[in-house]
């Protein structure tokens, strides 16, 4: 059997063309090079070498031979990254989730549940995330649409409802409720991370401007001392409070009220099973359960 390393000398000297250059490449010295060279060659049964008083190049044998070793390196790479991977994978839940809210507690909850087990999470506002999930780059997702029921399988988790918060004297601030179109044109404040919240909002106020803010603590002291309208939910009032001094309007797209649903391909059912069970067990109350 040829061991890798020979392999990779000769494709060294194929790239360097001289022996020299190649241990030098290597970090061997060049006699050692040389003796590798001709085990190699005595391994094979062929001669790879052209050999002249002062120079080495490769034959016709020689070229054949650093075609099927550039092949058989880049297999054993692959190999090693693909065996990587899959242990990488063994040993880690990765999370795609459409929206934030839910990920700090989720995470708490897979923690709890696969002790041992490294928790990844993405925030992504991608509508593709149900293939994602498909595709494996993703072991669980949280999604704000039921998924197809062919492929994965789901449970409702949690519900969230969208709130536009407004100064007492905005023109708006006396209604009882708003459509985004309502609010198209204006400038908002809004968190740079709000997954698929922030797709609507541009979809449904193509007019507006929004002024991105990538720290919440930021954001709120904003949001209390101007006169820019900004967006807010019902579970984040449940967390953090009721907000004070604005007025709290909800939103009355039929898209600004979403279930959460956690979801796996059926074939992952049994692995993720207790954290279904732990959903299924707190159904009476979705927007409390994590």
């Amino acid at each position: 059997m040829i061991e890798i390393h020979l392999l990779e000398q000769l494709v060294a000297f194929a790239d360097c063309g001289t022996l020299s250059g190649a241990a030098e490449k290597l970090h061997i010295s060049q006699p050692a090079l040389s003796r590798s060279m001709q085990r190699l060659e005595e391994e094979l049964g062929v001669t790879l070498f052209e050999r002249q008083r002062s120079r080495l190049t490769l034959n016709d044998m020689g070229e054949l031979a650093v075609r099927y070793a550039r092949n058989l390196l880049l297999q054993e790479n692959a190999m090693i990254q693909q065996i990587r991977e899959a242990d990488r994978k063994k040993r880690t839940i990765s999370v795609g989730s459409c929206a934030p809210v839910l990920i700090p507690d989720f995470v708490s909850l897979l923690s709890r549940l696969f002790e041992g087990m490294t928790i990844s999470t993405e925030l992504t506002g991608d509508p593709r995330l149900p293939d994602y999930l498909k595709e494996g780059r993703y072991q669980l997702a949280i999604l704000h649409k039921k998924p197809d029921e062919e492929t994965f399988y789901s449970v409702p988790v949690a519900d969230e409802k969208l709130f536009v918060t407004l100064p007492p004297v905005h023109p708006l601030a006396d209604a009882d409720g708003l459509y985004l179109k309502d609010l198209d044109g204006q400038t908002f404040l809004l968190y740079s991370q709000i997954g698929f919240w922030d797709e609507l909002c541009r979809r449904e106020m193509p007019s507006a401007r929004f002024l991105l803010q990538q720290d919440m603590d930021v954001l709120g002291e904003l949001v209390a001392n101007s006169a820019f309208p900004a967006f807010t939910t019902d579970y984040v009032m449940e967390r953090s409070g009721p907000v004070t001094d604005r007025m709290v309007i909800p939103v009355l797209d039929e898209e600004a009220s979403v279930t959460y649903y956690c979801a796996c391909l059926k074939e992952e059912k049994a692995r993720f099973r207790p954290v279904f069970e732990y959903f299924q067990s707190t159904s009476g109350s979705r927007s409390r359960r994590l």
